[in-house]
């Protein structure tokens, strides 16, 4: 049973979704995922399904979804094409930032790489958290809403990633103890 409530024509979904599922494709992705043609994938199998969404959840929380689940096949199958054809330093190019400051700018791109090196070393699940969490600001509610879980479960996970990712970043980056705040999530950009 579908809500007649619903924006069931998929150009109106993609209008009225598209920033977000971008916003959501980039911070889960990271920089080395191809974002436009992850959105395009993510709106071809939303089309594909919408007649059998029925409107038990969200537009949104279904959206995340697909989105989710888009974003980690990719990034499986950019890990096996980094293992068969060797250095990711070798085959990914690198995007100049426009911006005022340069030094700003590389730092930023340093900090981002930084930051999204430790997270493809924590489980998807503390990645996913802490994306919605620190990356998207999202508020506990938000982040329940769009897991299917309780704001307080997703708090408590977002503290035991948190915990998680520190270990990581220490172990990682052993000599930069004191650059701990330089990780602060305003520097992380696409």
């Amino acid at each position: 049973m579908t809500n007649p409530d619903l924006p069931l024509d998929a150009g109106t979904i993609y209008r009225m979704q598209v920033h977000q599922v971008a916003r959501w494709v980039a911070r889960l992705g990271g920089p080395a995922l191809d974002l436009e043609d992850a959105v395009h994938e993510v709106f071809t199998i939303a089309c594909r399904r919408l007649s059998s969404f029925r409107g038990e959840s969200s537009m949104s929380t279904w959206l995340f979804g697909i989105t989710d689940k888009v974003v980690r096949h990719r990034r499986r199958k950019e890990r096996w094409w980094r293992w068969l054809s060797g250095s990711a330093n070798a085959t990914a190019g690198h995007v100049a930032g426009a911006g005022p400051d340069p030094l700003r700018v590389v730092e930023q791109n340093q900090t981002a790489r930084d930051v999204y090196r430790i997270l493809d070393l924590l489980p998807e699940g503390d990645r996913r958290i802490l994306i919605l969490f620190e990356l998207e600001e999202l508020a506990a509610y938000e982040v329940a809403a769009l897991l299917g879980i309780k704001a307080a479960n997703a708090r408590l996970r977002r503290h035991r990633a948190r915990a998680r990712f520190l270990h990581v970043y220490r172990r990682e980056f052993p000599s930069s103890e004191a650059n701990v705040t330089r990780l602060r999530c305003e520097n992380v950009s696409r």
